[in-house]
């Protein structure tokens, strides 16, 4: 019996109006099995939650997947309506937004907010929701359940409030999970509690994660898979080993340099990637990244990088290509040639 749980095949995500369209999610595939922590990581403005928001159905208005499919336990959902994922969404795919304040309704009590999902996907009484509401702060680590139960989302600390929006999402034992930077406003003991409860959680359930943030110090803790977005586009996907190992493109090598490590000295500068990310009204004809890259050629300013597969390793790059070797010369910075270097040899 096969273990994949999501599937995402090509992918295209627009928005348009009555003068233009512009598309901010371009060709995009990744898959997620049952059990499996994918981390999707990049820049803000990258296209990271818009991805999650497109496997949601949630799109804001104007926005929509102009091709490719997206398929959830063999079943194309990409093209339901949004009456038919209503019966999907919080059911068997859950998620965790950013900033728990924003998602919780102010001024409906916790264990309602619990309980009205919990009735909706599992057509119990408010007698059963709410003794399963309770059950379910109590398994996300929120003490004396029976009294949070009846507070308000203001009355409780940025970690609290996020186990609750934990507990609504895992309130009817979904198969995937999509947290978007979950723990991004909480403090690093905290963040570690909220991460290591979705770890075990997972484990308990066999739920797929797909978890959405810009810190490759959790994705180095929780991720099986590592897809690294650039510009609405995937630059490599691969496994945590290989990628943390070896990674291939020179924005994964840049952000990876852009972690402070004890063995810094404190009177260096911290690397920072050159530059910033392209409006998705101005995207470059080529390959996206090449403006602020290190090792970019012609080639790579002309045309758009073809996705290559070096075992199992996914990079969107020239330089792992036979055209490469026949560019002249190119437009690496002086600052980081030793790196530039490494990762055209590899």
């Amino acid at each position: 019996m096969s273990r994949v749980l999501l599937e995402v095949e090509n992918i295209q995500v627009a928005f348009e109006n009555k003068k233009s369209k512009t598309t901010i999610v371009a060709g995009l595939s990744f898959s997620v099995d049952k059990g499996e922590t994918l981390c999707i990581v990049g820049e803000s403005g990258c296209g990271k939650s818009l991805t999650s928001l497109s496997i949601m159905g949630l799109l804001p208005k104007g926005g929509k997947i102009d091709s490719g499919q997206i398929r959830f336990k063999d079943e194309v959902i990409s093209t339901k309506t949004q009456k038919q994922l209503s019966k999907i969404r919080g059911n068997q795919i859950s998620m965790i937004f950013q900033e728990p304040m924003t998602s919780l309704n102010p001024v409906l009590t916790v264990g309602r907010q619990i309980s009205e999902t919990i009735m909706l996907h599992k057509k119990l009484g408010k007698r059963e929701a709410r003794v399963k509401a309770v059950e379910m702060l109590r398994l996300v680590g929120i003490s004396s359940p029976e009294k949070r139960i009846d507070t308000y989302p203001h009355e409780l600390s940025g970690g609290m409030r996020q186990r609750v929006m934990i507990a609504i999402a895992l309130s009817c034992s979904p198969d995937l999970l999509i947290a978007d930077e979950p723990t991004t406003a909480l403090d690093v003991t905290i963040q570690a509690q909220i991460l290591e409860l979705m770890k075990k959680l997972q484990l308990e359930m066999d739920m797929g994660i797909i978890l959405i943030t810009h810190d490759l110090a959790v994705v180095s803790e929780v991720a099986d898979k590592i897809l690294v977005m650039y510009a609405g586009k995937m630059v490599e996907y691969t496994s945590r080993e290989k990628l943390f190992a070896n990674p291939l493109h020179p924005y994964t090598q840049g952000l990876l340099d852009c972690i402070p490590t004890l063995a810094d000295d404190d009177k260096e500068e911290l690397f920072v990637i050159k530059g910033s990310v392209p409006s998705p009204e101005q995207m470059p004809i080529g390959c996206r990244f090449a403006d602020r890259c290190p090792i970019a050629r012609d080639l790579c300013v002309a045309s758009n990088p073809p996705i290559v597969n070096i075992d199992n390793h996914e990079v969107a790059c020239w330089s792992y290509t036979d055209q490469w070797d026949n560019q002249e010369g190119g437009l690496i910075d002086a600052g980081h040639e030793e790196r530039s270097a490494a990762a055209v040899s590899t």
